[in-house]
C-alpha cells in the first residue's frame, strides 16, 4: 500500500515534470535561473591589444566590434578627463579669487579699526 502510494506520487510528479513548459532560455544550462555571482569577460589578445599606429601615417583600420567600442570608450573617457580638469582648473581659480578678496577684506578692516594710542606703559 504504501509502495503504490509512493509510485503513485512519482508518476504523478514525473508527469507534471514533462508536462511543465520551460522557456527557451532556461533549456542546456544547469541553474540558468541563478543570476550568476561573476561573469569573467572573455578578451581576445589579439582583439583588445597595443595600438601599432604611426603618428605621422594612416591609423590602422578598425578589424572587430569590440575594438570600435574601445576606441569609442576611450575617446569618451578621454573627453571626460578634460572636462574635468578644466572644472579643477575653473575651481582653483575661485579659490584664488576668493583667497584674495578675504585678504583685502581683513586689510579694510585693519585699516579701519583703531589704532591704540599709547604703547609706553608709564609706571
Amino acid at each position: 500500500m504504501l509502495a503504490s502510494r509512493s509510485f503513485l506520487r512519482l508518476r504523478n510528479f514525473s508527469a507534471a515534470v514533462q508536462n511543465a513548459s520551460v522557456p527557451a532560455n532556461y533549456s542546456g544550462r544547469y541553474q540558468n535561473w541563478k543570476k550568476p555571482v561573476y561573469v569573467s569577460p572573455h578578451i581576445h589578445p589579439l582583439e583588445v591589444g597595443p595600438d601599432f599606429s604611426v603618428i605621422e601615417g594612416p591609423p590602422i583600420p578598425v578589424t572587430s566590434q569590440k575594438q570600435l567600442e574601445y576606441k569609442l570608450d576611450q575617446i569618451r573617457l578621454a573627453k571626460k578627463v578634460v572636462q574635468l580638469l578644466e572644472e579643477i582648473k575653473e575651481m582653483e581659480t575661485a579659490h584664488k579669487k576668493a583667497d584674495a578678496r578675504r585678504l583685502a577684506e581683513s586689510q579694510q578692516k585693519e585699516q579701519l579699526r583703531p589704532k591704540p594710542k599709547g604703547t609706553i606703559s608709564v609706571e
